[in-house]
């Protein structure tokens, strides 16, 4: 065992580098969400309330087409960059658990957007983007970064025994003893 090993098996060390890792991974998680939400807001602007507006009166249409875009953007960015010591090795189902987070925070965004039309019966653009990029996208934020936390992103995160759940190898600390 080395030092650094010995160091982080006391509580208080142990707890301190978790606590630097959790807000490490939070704000690279912010940092690629702030980008996918100027992508997502930006195109769902364009969509609803550009030149063309080619979804014009369609705020739920503009905004699942928005997000996708904006989704396989931040798959790529935090699969590569916020979690690339945690991730699968079966990507398919990583991308299909990250892609079931999305669903859920857009869901969210759309009930966002649907309460303000069809209860408030506001119908602005500064209604939409209030509900869809204020409420909906902090509520759905915060869904989405628990649901990766402990759910998308855990392939090598060490396990009782140290085995990876999609791959059966060992992983984490276990590993290197």
């Amino acid at each position: 065992m080395t030092e650094e090993t010995v160091a982080l098996k006391t509580p208080s060390a142990a707890l301190a580098a978790r606590i630097v890792a959790w807000v490490r991974e939070f704000v690279q998680f912010g940092l690629v969400g702030a980008m996918a939400f100027v992508i997502d807001a930006g195109l769902f602007n364009l969509f609803q309330h550009g030149p063309l507006g080619f979804l014009a009166g369609h705020p739920n249409t503009a905004n699942v087409l928005s997000a996708a875009i904006a989704t396989t953007f931040s798959w790529i960015a935090n699969r590569l960059w916020t979690y690339r010591g945690r991730t699968r090795d079966n990507a398919a189902r990583e991308a299909l658990l990250f892609a079931f987070a999305n669903i859920g925070g857009v869901l969210i965004t759309q009930f966002c957007l649907f309460f303000t039309h069809e209860v408030l019966g506001q119908h602005s653009a500064l209604a939409d983007n209030i509900a869809a990029y204020v409420v909906g996208f902090g509520l759905g934020t915060a869904f989405r970064f628990t649901f990766y936390h402990y759910i998308v992103f855990t392939g090598h995160k060490n396990r009782g025994a140290g085995h990876d759940a999609d791959s059966g190898d060992r992983t984490g600390d276990d590993a290197e003893s």
